[in-house]
């Protein structure tokens, strides 16, 4: 991934409120992120004091090449260090 596909800079809760994901396997409560609950709480420990967390999306053509991407990114000291993808073509 790359840094101009940085789209929005938001907040760990932002990120769990737009990825809740209810199912009957998970439990009778929504789970941020669904089945990949584990991969997003190993993500967010990482996070250290002045990481930023960005959204991010691929860009157009990757999408139409069944190539795209998008997903959370953690920016530390404007460098992405670690990200974890929601979505894939």
């Amino acid at each position: 991934m790359y840094k101009d596909w940085l789209q929005k800079r938001i907040t760990i809760a932002e990120a769990e409120e737009a990825n809740m994901a209810r199912t009957d396997r998970l439990g009778p409560d929504a789970v941020p992120f669904g089945f990949m609950n584990r991969e997003w709480r190993e993500f967010v420990a990482k996070v250290c004091e002045g990481d930023e967390l960005w959204e991010f999306t691929s860009p157009h053509e990757t999408w139409v090449d069944l190539a795209g991407r998008e997903g959370i990114a953690m920016v530390r000291e404007g460098e992405i260090v670690a990200f974890i993808l929601t979505s894939m073509s």
